[in-house]
């Protein structure tokens, strides 16, 4: 229940500051892939955020596959809060708090796991009102059951109202 409040007040906070005069709400989406002598990871994520000045902040839910050579496949999902704060033009530093619900390996059962990615990513214009953007980041807080890995690279689109 906790974390349903985190995530409630999260989301309240980003539609709250679509109303502040100089912030720049935008949506969008990130594709996530991962591939490593153990098979291969794809996460898929819309997300909804705001940008004031040089912080952005947002949420976005996921959906994440994982395929295992030597093991089941393994689905997730959750949703992430994310800050990103401008270095230099176009360079930005990233941090997020996730939660994910998993599969057990070797159980019928799920369980939520939580992470804290951080790093860095660079945006770039490629339309009015429109970014791609790419990053890696690493988890402070990666969990053994997790069924990503570190390093974790995510590119993306996001269109600004």
């Amino acid at each position: 229940m906790k974390l349903f409040r985190f995530f409630t007040f999260a989301a309240i906070l980003v539609i709250c500051g679509c109303y502040t005069s100089n912030a720049q709400v935008y949506t969008g989406g990130s594709f996530g892939a991962h591939i490593d002598n153990k098979g291969y990871y794809v996460d898929i994520a819309p997300l909804l955020g705001y940008r004031y000045g040089i912080m952005d902040v947002g949420i976005s839910p996921f959906y994440s596959y994982r395929n295992n050579k030597d093991s089941e496949n393994r689905y997730s999902y959750g949703s992430r809060v994310f800050t990103q704060v401008t270095i230099i033009r176009n360079v930005y530093a990233h941090a997020e708090f996730e939660a994910a619900n998993i599969d057990v390996p070797g159980d019928d059962d799920r369980k939520w796991i939580f992470g804290f990615p951080v790093g860095a990513g660079y945006r770039q214009k490629i339309a009015p009102n429109t970014q791609a953007y790419g990053m890696i980041l690493y988890d402070l807080m990666l969990d053994e059951d997790s069924s990503v890995d570190n390093p974790i690279v995510r590119a993306g689109v996001t269109y600004s109202f």
